[in-house]
C-alpha cells in the first residue's frame, strides 16, 4: 500500500524527534515476523525506554542525515527494516535485536525472523557483523559494576592478608604469655 506524501512527512517529523536526542540506534530485519511477535517487541522494548518503528529506508536515512548522527545511502540496508531507537543507551538497540534473535530462532530452518541490519554508532552507519559485535558490548552499568568489582578487589585482599597476619600475631603472643606465666 502506497503512502501519501503528507504521511511520508509526519512520519519523517517523528523520526527525526526521536533521533534527535537519541543515543542508540540499530536497524533490524524482519523478514516473516508475526503480527503478534512484532506487538509483543514493540511492548518489550517500550518497557525497557526503546521505540520500534517499521518505516520506509529512504525516510531513515533522511532523518539521520537532518539530524546529524549519521550520513547513508538507503541502499546500505538490505532488505525491509524496522529501526530500534534508545534515548539512553548507545549499546541497548543492539542488544535488543540480538535477544530478539535468540528468542525467534527456528532451530528446523536454522534462521530467525529477526536479523541484524546495521547500526549508527558514533557518527558513523555499522554493517550487520560490526553491529552483531555492539550487541555483545556490556552495557555502561555493566561495565561500571565491573570497575567497582576491580577497584573492591585489591582493598578486599589487602584485609584478608593484614587480617591473616594479625590472627597469627596474636594466636603467638598468646601462646608465649603462656609459657612465661
Amino acid at each position: 500500500m502506497a503512502v501519501s506524501r503528507q504521511k511520508k512527512q509526519e512520519q519523517l517529523k517523528a523520526l527525526e524527534a526521536l533521533m534527535k536526542e537519541a543515543e542508540g540506534i540499530a536497524f533490524t530485519t524482519f523478514s516473516g515476523a508475526t503480527v503478534q511477535q512484532v506487538q509483543k517487541i514493540r511492548r518489550d522494548l517500550r518497557e525497557k525506554g526503546m521505540d520500534y518503528r517499521v518505516i520506509k529506508k529512504t525516510l531513515i536515512a533522511l532523518a539521520a542525515k537532518k539530524t546529524g548522527k549519521c550520513e547513508f545511502d538507503s541502499d546500505a540496508l538490505a532488505g525491509a527494516v524496522a529501526v530500534i531507537i534508545s534515548q539512553d543507551d548507545s549499546v541497548a538497540p543492539a542488544a535488543a535485536i540480538k535477544q530478539m534473535i535468540k528468542d525467534t530462532f527456528d532451530k528446523e530452518a536454522g534462521a530467525s525472523v529477526f536479523d541484524f541490519a546495521g547500526a549508527i554508532f558514533e557518527g558513523r552507519l555499522l554493517d550487520k557483523t560490526e553491529t552483531a559485535v555492539l550487541a555483545d558490548t556490556p552495557s555502561r552499568e555493566e561495565s561500571l559494576a565491573k570497575i567497582v568489582g576491580m577497584l573492591m578487589s585489591g582493598p578486599q585482599k589487602l584485609h584478608g592478608i593484614l587480617n591473616s597476619g594479625l590472627t597469627k600475631v596474636t594466636r603467638v603472643l598468646d601462646q608465649a604469655e603462656k609459657f612465661t606465666s
